[in-house]
């Protein structure tokens, strides 16, 4: 029974169905955001079917989650079975059999064969020659010759087999012990990872202490931002620097099993020296407020109060220093940097000091990842591999004639050109 359930599970059929069911449901989950909160799914799957809101069926089936569910986890040990099976039942018994050299016996072998001529007469040196030119083993028997070559493009489907189980195991190690984090730090600040989006049953979240040293942004010419930067700092448990990298989209800090990307970034405050000719100077720290969700043309708003009770608010565009400035009713007065001096009234003035500035850092740890990446580096051997032409010549000697033949799986136009130099062999 044992043995006739891994027959089945080696089906070809069998295998390609669950590819294509594997295929449909990433489709599916490329389509529907992976790993939001409920309440996003909640906003924008709140249509129903039967009465029944999309967002419940999503999160019932765990279509908010799809590569992290146990019914997809399980169609990969599936697939792996299947192509498991099929390796040891079907392909390795097929190039143990290629490995065999059998000869011909009979003229009517011969006839099956694409490739094939007769003569009267062989010059055996000739013949030799040109097979061990072309890098051809060949084997004697009495009257039968059998020469091969390219024996490696038998294992081929075997490698591709065993990079598609490695691509396989890789993921799922990656969704059983992997995990997300997104943290937002102001600039300076130590942090840990703590806010965790995504993680599997059997992660291990890291202890590791790292340090935001700077951030800054690079804008082009129309006032888009171009590119944004974090300098980072990996801490042992002393404090000590034991690391440091200047991140940035599509730059990411690689460390053990872990990868921080540059993913965001925002405000958090503002600093202002506050000079009182009735008080002492004193500093604030103001805290701002999104204004917008554009992501490359953020504002952050805040106000300054005086003494009167009034309120002068603050538009920021950017982290570039420039401030606009505007009274209660929101008419524009001016355009303020940051460490310039600005009256409100005769009392009292303000000194935009600094931004808070904050960076967004993606925090990824994937332990499967390395093997995923084997996979796809024998899944590529095995396709160059697979290119290479496997070719074999029979030729049978009988009391009267002399009888050749020979096939290839690729590369029939070559295979030709080399049948036809054998052919030289012979006075037909």
């Amino acid at each position: 029974m044992v043995k006739s359930l891994l027959k089945n599970l080696a089906n070809l059929r069998l295998a390609i169905v669950i590819l294509l069911l594997i295929a449909l449901l990433s489709s599916i989950g490329s389509i529907i955001e992976q790993g939001k909160e409920i309440s996003f799914y909640e906003n924008n799957y709140s249509k129903t079917i039967f009465s029944i809101p999309w967002w419940k069926i999503f999160l019932f089936f765990g279509f908010n989650n799809i590569y992290g569910t146990w019914w997809f986890l399980f169609l990969l040990f599936i697939l792996g079975l299947s192509l498991t099976c099929c390796t040891f039942l079907q392909q390795l018994p097929i190039l143990k059999f290629s490995r065999r050299y059998y000869f011909y016996k009979k003229s009517t072998q011969f006839s099956k064969l694409k490739f094939k001529t007769q003569g009267l007469k062989l010059f055996e040196g000739h013949i030799g020659h040109t097979l061990i030119s072309k890098q051809y083993s060949f084997f004697r028997q009495y009257n039968s010759l059998y020469a091969y070559k390219g024996l490696i493009s038998r294992i081929g489907p075997i490698i591709v087999h065993f990079s598609i189980i490695l691509i396989l195991l890789g993921s799922t190690i990656g969704s059983l012990k992997g995990f997300n984090s997104q943290e937002i730090i102001p600039k300076t600040e130590v942090f840990h990872v703590q806010n965790t989006t995504k993680n599997g049953i059997f992660s291990s979240i890291s202890q590791k202490t790292f340090r935001i040293n700077d951030f800054w942004s690079v804008y082009n010419d129309t006032g888009f931002i171009k590119q944004f930067y974090s300098d980072i700092s990996v801490l042992d448990g002393r404090g000590n620097e034991i690391k440091r990298k200047t991140i940035s989209v599509n730059n990411p800090l690689l460390i053990k099993n872990l990868t921080l990307y540059q993913t965001d970034w925002g405000m958090l405050g503002i600093r202002v020296d506050v000079n009182n000719k009735n008080v002492k100077k004193y500093t604030l720290q103001l805290p701002i407020a999104k204004a917008n969700e554009d992501s490359n043309r953020k504002i952050w708003v805040t106000w300054l109060p005086t003494i009167k009770k009034e309120k002068f608010f603050v538009s920021i565009r950017d982290n570039r220093g420039q401030i606009n400035l505007y009274d209660k009713n929101g008419k524009f007065l001016r355009n303020v940097n940051l460490g310039e001096k600005i009256f409100t009234n005769t009392l009292i003035s303000f000194n935009f000091i600094d931004f808070i500035s904050s960076t967004g850092i993606q925090i990824k740890s994937d332990p499967g990842i390395k093997i995923i990446y084997f996979g796809f580096f024998i899944l590529i051997v095995s396709s160059l591999v697979s290119y290479i032409s496997f070719s074999e010549f029979w030729l049978l000697h009988s009391s009267r004639i002399i009888f050749l033949g020979g096939q290839a799986n690729r590369a029939k136009i070559k295979f030709n050109i080399e049948f036809l130099k054998l052919k030289q062999s012979f006075y037909i």
